[in-house]
């Protein structure tokens, strides 16, 4: 399996394992794959390989030795003195914010991936619910969570399951409960496997409401264990320092800067923003904009002129001319499928929570926004992205908010893939720009039952569109091979 994505090899390849072992495919006591084996497996290097596994036996997962295949460790000790203290210190809104983004994510993504799941794919949830044992507390909550887990990964998309974990939830251990309602709660995932396994509505399964064994039921104290990193107690900032580790970095940039050229923003001729400030557009290091800008160069898309500035050396013609290297096209077009994707299935709640922070002049602000760069200032179909720059803004749940600002980013990434852009005033353009004005004037009539179901048709055309382009294009196929979505639940 070879794995050409955003984030670097040995992360990657770190996340897969740390999947299997947390689903129960490499049990506890048990000897991973030698050195060699992971090797040819992933088709990679070994020093990628002990790298991978490096990052595993720091976090605990492994347990190391001299001539020896690591082994699955036993446990995780949850009663450091780390973790102690940081729940001491913990922030009630951060909790809460964390816990109710993790409610309006998980739901959506663990009802689509129940709904890929052929019959054979349920013997994998199947087993780890006959493995689960109401007299063993701690293994118990481990496997109910694996359980739910698989759900999210037969999704087949790495960006889902990277922004699920990144919210640490499944770390959480109660710290009260009783046989009793291990007991009950067992049976409920019993009978909603049963109706999985035989065609029947899982809706109809009643959950009982667990949040009192998950939240902060004695003031400021937390009812559950947790790590110290986790960002149920760091909030925000650590789940974008979680997120931001797999962006696209350096090829973000510079494609992106070409798109821009082949939509006519940036001329021959025309200076581009300064290192400081492709910086700050981009989010990135002065290291990674110079790497950016050399490629231009070599492609001779752009040159440096000493104390003056970088200019744009070709048009969008020429711009037309450049043989990018296909696996990068790939990488970029599966990365922007992967988000079009969890923005459509998670799209819904965060336009219920933006709509009820909205107020009538924000709204007829981004009405004429909308109009404006369609009418007056049109380059590209920019409708979708500044009608989402706005609900991410107004979503009010930190948590959610950096999930969104990712996706922001990431739905960049359609201007930069050559032949995807069309900055022609199509009828599929004209489509999307009116499904677009139609939320907004649902939100301007008050209607806010209605203007989150409108957002998700709107972002689920996408999607579509999107994928038969790329489909018609010829990037399908490698964009689906960056990764083997497979890998991250069988």
């Amino acid at each position: 399996m070879s794995l050409k994505y955003d984030m670097t090899m040995y992360e990657r390849i770190f996340r897969i394992l740390k999947n299997k072992i947390e689903s129960g495919l490499y049990p506890a006591g048990s000897s991973l794959p030698s050195r060699a084996d992971l090797c040819r497996e992933f088709a990679t290097s070994e020093k990628t390989i002990r790298r991978a596994l490096a990052m595993l036996e720091e976090k605990g997962f492994i347990e190391t030795s001299q001539r020896k295949r690591p082994v699955v460790a036993a446990s995780v000790n949850k009663g450091h003195l780390a973790t102690t203290l940081a729940l001491k210190k913990i922030d009630t809104d951060i909790t809460n914010d964390v816990l109710k983004t993790g409610a309006l994510l998980c739901y959506p993504v663990i009802k689509n991936g129940i709904s890929l799941c052929k019959q054979e794919d349920l013997e994998i949830p199947r087993k780890i619910l006959d493995h689960m044992n109401v007299e063993n507390p701690p293994e118990f909550w481990k496997l109910s969570k694996q359980f739910l887990r698989f759900f999210v990964a037969r999704n087949e998309n790495a960006l889902t399951m990277q922004v699920v974990d990144s919210l640490g939830l499944s770390d959480l251990t109660p710290l009260k409960d009783d046989i009793k309602s291990r007991a009950r709660y067992y049976g409920q995932l019993q009978e909603f496997m049963k109706l999985l396994e035989t065609g029947g509505k899982t809706e109809n399964v009643q959950f009982d409401d667990m949040t009192g064994m998950y939240g902060l039921t004695e003031g400021s104290r937390p009812s559950f264990d947790v790590s110290p990193d986790s960002a149920v107690i760091l909030g925000r900032k650590q789940m974008e320092k979680l997120l931001e580790r797999d962006e696209v970095r350096y090829s973000a940039v510079y494609m992106d800067i070409v798109g821009l050229i082949a939509a006519g923003r940036y001329k021959r001729g025309d200076q581009l923003p300064t290192h400081k400030e492709l910086q700050e557009i981009y989010g990135v290091s002065v290291d990674t904009t110079i790497k950016a800008v050399q490629i231009l160069q070599e492609w001779g898309v752009v040159k440096t002129v000493r104390g003056n500035g970088i200019f744009v050396e070709m048009d969008k013609n020429g711009i037309g001319t450049i043989q990018v290297p296909p696996h990068l096209i790939a990488c970029h077009v599966r990365r922007y499928l992967d988000s079009l994707e969890l923005i459509a299935l998670t799209i819904e709640g965060a336009s219920a929570c933006a709509a009820a922070h909205i107020t009538i002049p924000e709204l007829q602000e981004l009405k004429a926004q909308i109009g404006r760069l369609w009418n007056e200032d049109y380059l590209y179909e920019r409708s979708p992205a500044i009608l989402l720059d706005f609900i991410a803004g107004h979503i009010g749940i930190d948590a959610l908010e950096a999930v969104y600002a990712i996706l922001q980013k990431n739905l960049r990434i359609g201007r930069s893939i050559p032949g995807l852009l069309n900055i022609q005033k199509t009828s599929v353009n004209c489509e999307i720009h009116e499904q677009c004005e139609d939320a907004v004037e649902t939100l301007l009539k008050g209607d806010h039952k209605a203007f989150p179901g409108k957002t998700v048709r709107l972002f689920e055309n996408i999607s579509r569109l999107v994928e038969e382009e790329c489909r018609r294009l010829g990037y399908y196929e490698a964009a689906a091979g960056v990764y083997d979505g497979t890998s991250l639940w069988r």
